[in-house]
């Protein structure tokens, strides 16, 4: 069914590319399709901007009737497969164009995030990379987004390598501290305790990290002294970070947990 789709939009795509059609009345078409939209006349809306691609093989507001109907088919009607189909058909006219591929191959390992096909999120996030010239912050997103993504089937070891590459080769504070944190998180899902508290301690010595980062990697630490039976040095550890965890309340909550365990 995912594939008839794909070739279908595709066939839209691909149909009309010889066509010399005049571009007349195209205003008019996109402007009652935008309409449509915004008044949530959804089923309107989306047919009137694949008529608009239908006719329009080289239309300048082609980008943007795609991009409606992505939105359409991703966040009204919660149709991942058909919202990846339509980036697949997307990238088949656009991929050329070295400042939309990149972004479009994000796009697509997104909606095959939300489908829960995660290898066809990898593969497209593995392409995304392949572009030179994308700004260092769209290539830490990307490459966090693929980390996630292996953490998610379960392939730790490629996880945790993603995620120490984006600490070892970043300036930038925020973003290091980040990674570090998500690879700690990784590690205790594999249960490398000794690991985990390694790369924790260090996160945590490190100057510039972001309030927030250090206290949930102190709240993870804790967690390890915990299944170590190290109450009372898991308990310091809580009491020093009441007043800036993002939720106080689970702070004290294992605080009074651990006190009983004592």
């Amino acid at each position: 069914m995912k594939r008839c789709l794909i070739l279908i939009l595709a066939f839209l795509l691909l149909m009309v590319q010889g066509c010399e059609k005049p571009d007349s009345g195209v205003s008019e078409v996109i402007e009652k399709a935008r309409m449509n939209f915004i008044s949530g006349y959804y089923s309107d809306s989306e047919k009137g901007f694949e008529r608009y691609l239908q006719d329009n093989p080289q239309g300048e507001s082609r980008l943007e009737a795609w991009n409606y109907l992505v939105k359409i088919a991703s966040e009204v009607r919660h149709d991942s497969e058909r919202g990846a189909a339509i980036l697949e058909a997307m990238y088949l006219e656009f991929g050329h164009r070295k400042d939309l591929a990149a972004k479009l191959k994000r796009q697509l390992a997104e909606m095959y995030i939300r489908s829960g096909d995660y290898k066809k999120a990898v593969e497209a996030l593995e392409k995304s990379l392949e572009f030179s010239g994308q700004p260092q912050e769209d290539i830490d997103s990307t490459r966090f987004m693929l980390a996630e993504t292996f953490r998610k089937l379960r392939n730790y070891d490629l996880a945790i390598y993603t995620y120490s590459d984006i600490a070892s080769g970043q300036a930038d504070i925020k973003t290091k501290a980040r990674a570090l944190y998500e690879m700690a998180h990784t590690l205790t899902l594999i249960q490398a305790w000794e690991r985990a508290e390694s790369e924790l301690g260090k996160l945590i010595r490190m100057d510039g990290v972001p309030e927030d980062i250090r206290s949930e990697s102190v709240f993870m630490l804790a967690d390890i002294y915990e299944n170590r039976h190290e109450y009372r040095e898991a308990e310091k550890l809580l009491e020093s970070i009441v007043d800036t965890y993002p939720n106080p309340y689970a702070v004290r909550f294992k605080l009074d947990y651990l006190k009983k365990k004592e």
